[in-house]
């Protein structure tokens, strides 16, 4: 039985996180799809590649020289910085004769990751290995509102590289952004927000003082609450964006394009952890609500004349989440800001850059450097294309 060496190269954070759930499985799927003959080794190596997705030209000559250095018979690369061509998400970049890929993990999205990335490995390889065959791997249960187009780089004349995109721009960007926000994990900063909860459910037990809340929630209209919360998430979000200034600025290292994408990015991570603390300041105030607040007080602060129903208790629960949440935030920091920084893209890249730069002075001097002047080759991939034949 023939032997071959898969060798992965994910970036650290989540691409890695994910690579090591489903590499113990990766052998079974290549047997079952592509060849039930070849004994498959599945080798792993954690790097950033590059440090900036401006930079993404280069790894395909880093992957093919990092290939040759741990002596593997295919080399993929996953990574988790975006890669944009002609404004159009690129899914993958795959070169045939060196048997190499890059993945961009954003472009699969946020939902059923794991099994994406399961199901794409499997495809590329079989694409490399048996490059041509009209059998259709790519299934449409994993990519089903996305249509997965085949193109060639303008200046590959000699048709060995080929690159993947999804054709809709709207599904592209939709998946893009949605898998970055992802890679953020922004889950693992929700617990760095506890002053600012705590400052939060102060100012809802204070306002609770005053009846004019109490009042308006009788009389408000459902537009004006969703309207209310609408504004608090987002000044939240803003407010934070602004006080540990993560709102990329224009700068010769940084191409507009993808500035956009990571100041979406940021908005989106630092607002899903917003809804995240809204929901948990909504429990703590309907708990504290429900059991200091009995109807015949509720009554009693209010115009009301009869006892409050469900509904009005889940009104003024509401309005004072929404006002609590902006107080909150104004006036109070987060726990940890170096990790509310590094859920933000353009921070975690330039941390990178810094340790790629480290790492390249270490491996120069050391004699191993994947992508020095005597091993690099290959053209640098274009940002454009055209159809491929």
């Amino acid at each position: 039985m023939n032997q071959m060496t898969i060798g992965l190269i994910p970036s650290p954070d989540m691409p890695n996180k994910i690579t090591d759930k489903i590499k113990d499985t990766l052998a079974e799927d290549f047997s079952k799809v592509i060849d039930d003959q070849i004994d498959w080794d599945i080798e792993t190596h954690v790097a950033s590649m590059v440090g900036t997705a401006e930079h993404m030209d280069k790894t395909m000559d880093i992957i093919s020289n990092m290939k040759k250095q741990k002596e593997w018979d295919i080399a993929i690369c996953i990574t988790d910085l975006p890669s944009i061509s002609d404004n159009k998400v690129v899914l993958s970049d795959i070169h045939t004769e060196k048997k190499t890929a890059l993945l961009s993990l954003p472009a699969l999205g946020m939902w059923n990751v794991k099994n994406k990335l399961r199901h794409f490995l499997t495809y590329l390889v079989h694409y490399i290995m048996k490059p041509g065959e009209e059998e259709q791997l790519i299934s449409k249960k994993h990519f089903r509102f996305s249509k997965i187009d085949e193109v060639q780089p303008d200046e590959d004349s000699d048709q060995k590289e080929t690159r993947l995109i999804l054709k809709s721009v709207v599904s592209g960007w939709s998946h893009l952004i949605s898998g970055m926000t992802f890679a953020n994990e922004p889950w693992t900063a929700i617990f760095d927000f506890k002053k600012i909860i705590s400052v939060s459910f102060a100012t809802g037990a204070y306002i609770t003082i005053f009846s004019t809340p109490w009042d308006m929630t009788l009389y408000y209209n459902y537009w004006r609450f969703i309207l209310l919360m609408i504004l608090s998430i987002v000044g939240m979000t803003v407010w934070l964006i602004y006080a540990y200034q993560l709102w990329e600025t224009p700068s010769p290292s940084t191409q507009r394009l993808y500035r956009y994408v990571y100041n979406l990015t940021t908005f989106m991570t630092l607002g899903s952890i917003t809804v995240f603390n809204f929901i948990a300041l909504f429990i703590l105030l309907t708990l504290s609500t429900m059991l200091f607040v009995p109807p015949w007080l509720y009554t009693h602060m209010t115009s009301l004349k009869s006892l409050p129903s469900l509904l009005d208790y889940f009104n003024l629960i509401w309005f004072m989440t929404c006002i609590s949440i902006l107080a909150g935030a104004l006036g109070s920091t987060v726990e940890n800001a170096e990790k509310i920084k590094r859920v933000t893209y353009s921070y975690r890249q330039y941390y990178r850059y810094e340790q790629l730069e480290k790492e390249r002075e270490e491996e120069e001097t050391e004699g191993e450097s994947y992508n020095d002047q005597e091993n690099y080759e290959g053209k640098k991939q274009s940002h454009s294309e055209e159809g491929a034949s």
